[in-house]
């Protein structure tokens, strides 16, 4: 009798350290398989999407600033719905010789300093889903950076999608 209520509290502490172990495992590895299924469907819309800029050009030079178009192909099979969710970054040199690199906010409002709209003409065609860019539509892009982008020389453009497809092109200025 001496031994047996000692030797069952160590199978009962044995048999209960197992089942939250158990537990604790069980738990993690739920948790694990929810986050690789995450992954797989983020993995997969990069997979799919892809955009592609066509043409950019200079439009219009101030002694401020300058107006750029960007005309992007989207050439995957994912759909973009929230513009303001796009990145647009420019690199280019100023008319003072500095280097300049600056992320691009979006205005839906019009064109402003630092910043970049959807032009009037906004997507070609837009006849699948209206106001969204579709793959096969052509999205269009103007921006305004300040101070001015410096004559002679390029700037460098890039454009990016919510789920990581990415393009860049060069423009002459």
């Amino acid at each position: 009798m001496s031994t047996l209520v000692p030797g069952m509290l160590v199978m009962i502490t044995l048999l209960l350290s197992s089942a939250l172990l158990f537990s604790s495992f069980l738990s993690s590895a739920t948790s694990q398989a929810g986050s690789l299924r995450e992954l797989a469907q983020s993995r997969e819309a990069q997979v799919r999407s892809s955009i592609d800029i066509t043409s950019a050009a200079v439009v219009t030079t101030y002694a401020t600033g300058t107006d750029v178009r960007v005309l992007v192909d989207n050439v995957g099979a994912q759909s973009v719905a929230e513009f303001n969710r796009l990145d647009v970054i420019v690199q280019y040199t100023d008319p003072s010789d500095n280097p300049v690199r600056k992320y691009l906010g979006y205005s839906s409002s019009g064109m402003a300093d630092n910043q970049w709209t959807n032009s009037a003409s906004g997507i070609t065609p837009d006849s699948f889903n209206p106001r969204m860019w579709d793959p096969d539509e052509v999205f269009t892009i103007d921006l305004r950076v300040v101070p001015a982008i410096k004559t002679g020389t390029s700037a460098v453009v890039v454009v990016a999608t919510p789920q990581a497809a990415s393009d860049q092109t060069t423009v002459p200025n």
